[in-house]
């Protein structure tokens, strides 16, 4: 980034730390929020738009270097070695400042390791109005002159959520973290408090509702709520019950209509095999209606197989295939089928024959 009339480059001389240890610190503290003070009286200066700053100075493949007592800009210039300490490749935005992410070279790694420096000093280009447009390179230093950056070894460096809370708490930039808890505190009393009151205006109706006076406490409230509760749950009890007693009310009965409906068509078909004349029904007419409400479609071949008397007495197919006082081979067949004894089958057609002749 070159100088130009209308540009400054100026070393500001700051300070940023290293946790305590020996930890070499990743990110380093570049430039504060607001406005930047100075401890020799240049300034003040500020920066219009940091993510223009940050754009600016990281633009293409900047890796901008970090040197020692700005070397580059005293002793460079006298033919004097300015080696890099590291590079920073990166920069952040955060709510204390701007940040820088460091790459540390090995001298720069056992320089920091030693604790031979304490605080960051950022080279910034700015214009006549001391708006700063870019950072072009750091250096370690141990007399800072940038107000407002945090100690390479620091011993307790405020964590950037910290600094987010304490600003967003309104609390000055020399606010620890004590002070920072204290506001959050001071902050959840106020607000406990202003809940209480919300609640108990949200109470009020409720408690009207449920036929208290407006001065019920929440615990009278939700008595009187579960009473109600019950209440209704034994409501809802005895109106299921009575639901399931009708239900099952109406199944019976359905069951009734179906069995009644069964037993008629039964009725209606055995009588009508009796009066077709169909051999040996009427002497079983029970069990053949009892058979026909469990299964009418066998009960109704079985009968439709018998012969039938004619109204002359005789059978309507010829008994050619039997003697005298025998069954025929179809009488035989629906006999076995039925299960029922031969003799007494025959016992059973010859008076049902001797009634015909007697009619």
């Amino acid at each position: 980034m070159s100088k130009t009339a209308a540009t400054s480059t100026i070393a500001l001389c700051s300070a940023m730390p290293l946790p305590a240890g020996d930890t070499v610190p990743e990110w380093i503290h570049l430039l504060p929020a607001g406005q930047m003070q100075t401890f020799d009286g240049r300034g003040p200066y500020r920066v219009a738009d940091i993510a223009k700053l940050i754009e600016v100075s990281m633009q293409g493949d900047a890796r901008l270097p970090i040197d020692e007592n700005h070397a580059t800009d005293l002793a460079a210039p006298k033919g004097e070695p300015s080696p890099a300490r590291g590079w920073i490749v990166a920069l952040e935005q955060r709510g204390d400042g701007v940040w820088g992410k460091v790459e540390w070279t090995g001298s720069g790694k056992a320089l920091l390791a030693d604790k031979a420096y304490r605080h960051i000093s950022p080279v910034i280009v700015h214009d006549q109005n001391n708006v700063v447009g870019g950072v072009v390179r750091a250096s370690l230093v141990n007399r800072p002159n940038l107000r407002g950056l945090t100690a390479l070894h620091q011993e307790q460096t405020m964590d950037p959520t910290l600094v987010q809370i304490r600003e967003a708490l309104g609390l000055p930039a020399t606010a620890d973290a004590a002070a920072v808890a204290a506001g959050v505190n001071a902050l959840k009393v106020s607000t406990s408090t202003t809940a209480l009151q919300h609640v108990s205006q949200a109470l009020t109706p409720i408690a009207k509702a449920v036929g208290l006076t407006e001065q019920a406490t929440g615990d009278q409230i939700l008595t009187a709520i579960q009473s109600l509760q019950a209440a209704g749950k034994s409501d809802v009890a005895a109106q299921i019950t009575a639901l399931q007693t009708e239900l099952t009310n109406k199944g019976n009965a359905l069951v009734a209509l179906q069995q009644t409906i069964s037993n008629d068509r039964a009725v209606a078909f055995v009588d009508g095999a009796i009066k077709a004349g169909k051999i040996s029904v009427k002497p079983l007419r029970d069990h053949y209606i009892a058979e026909h409400v469990k299964d009418p479609a066998r009960v109704e071949k079985e009968i439709g197989a018998l012969p039938a008397l004619q109204s002359s007495g005789t059978t309507a197919v010829p008994p050619s295939d039997a003697r005298p006082g025998e069954l025929t081979a179809d009488e035989a067949s629906v006999v076995a089928m039925m299960g029922i004894d031969p003799e007494a089958f025959k016992k059973t057609k010859a008076a049902q024959a001797a009634k015909q002749e007697a009619l």
